[in-house]
């Protein structure tokens, strides 16, 4: 595994271990609100073992990514600028996106813009903020530009956490680790906010990147809707819904996560 920074971006890189004879064969992970690069790490030893060459980075203002000028707690990035970042980590290297959450909202808000060499796309349940079925609430409401208090900020993490951990896991955490998600608030609320805000709103029908988009089975309405509305409006795309996982499946299921990147591979670059 190799480690590089790119303008305050942690790029984590991890080589195949087996060999894939065609096709696009480097993967670039993609997180979701509150999440690291290493959570990849399961869903990583999956794909390498495939033959994958696998590119995960934590997000600007999480985990390793630190916050540098211009960029503070009080002035954290929105996700305009986590769309450049991700263009920037793909480079001029052709490379399969898999997308996790908001990750994959980046990921396709990327894919319209044409911009960066993406063979292929997966996304998992992915929000959609500004459709009406989602009923934007929490800091998808909040519009860009508010100010917001640190400690709201904190509390609207610890939250989030407990609501994607539950309860009896966060109070397990080690204090220092406590504090580093309520400190990571900032970037939450704002990454949201401008998500649920922008303008003009994703276009899916512009992509035309191949995409597969997919989410489990029990999904909660607004992602199945989500997923819907997706593959009916992007020219090249699948649906998969997936049994057996719930919304986080790169860490309770990541062996089934790979096989959509490799679904993805067979589907659409070879």
């Amino acid at each position: 595994m190799l480690t590089r920074r790119t303008d305050s971006l942690s790029i984590l890189k991890n080589d195949a271990e087996g060999l894939l004879f065609e096709g696009t064969t480097r993967v670039v992970l993609v997180h979701g609100a509150m999440d690291r690069a290493r959570s990849f790490t399961r869903l990583i030893r999956h794909l390498t073992a495939a033959g994958f060459d696998c590119v995960s980075y934590d997000r600007r203002g999480y985990e390793d990514s630190a916050l540098q000028d211009p960029f503070s707690i009080e002035s954290p990035p929105g996700i305009e600028d986590h769309i450049d970042d991700l263009a920037e980590v793909i480079g001029s290297e052709p490379s399969i996106v898999f997308g996790h959450s908001v990750g994959g909202t980046i990921a396709l808000c990327l894919a319209e813009q044409n911009r960066a060499p993406i063979k292929a796309l997966v996304t998992f349940e992915s929000p959609l903020p500004w459709m009406s079925f989602w009923q934007r609430s929490g800091a998808y409401a909040i519009v860009p530009g508010t100010e917001i208090a640190q400690e709201f900020a904190e509390e609207f993490a610890t939250k989030f956490m407990v609501r994607m951990i539950g309860e009896h896991r966060w109070d397990r955490l080690p204090p220092s680790t406590k504090r580093r998600r309520r400190a990571e608030g900032a970037v939450l609320v704002a990454e949201m906010s401008t998500i649920g805000h922008r303008l003009p709103a994703l276009d899916p029908s512009r992509i035309r990147v191949p995409c597969l988009v997919a989410r489990g089975e029990n999904a909660a309405p607004r992602h199945i809707q989500a997923v819907d509305y997706l593959v009916g409006h992007i020219p090249h795309a699948i649906e998969i819904v997936v049994a057996g996982t719930d919304h986080g499946i790169h860490l309770s299921n990541p062996k089934r996560a790979a096989e959509l990147v490799e679904i993805a591979h067979r589907q659409f670059t070879c």
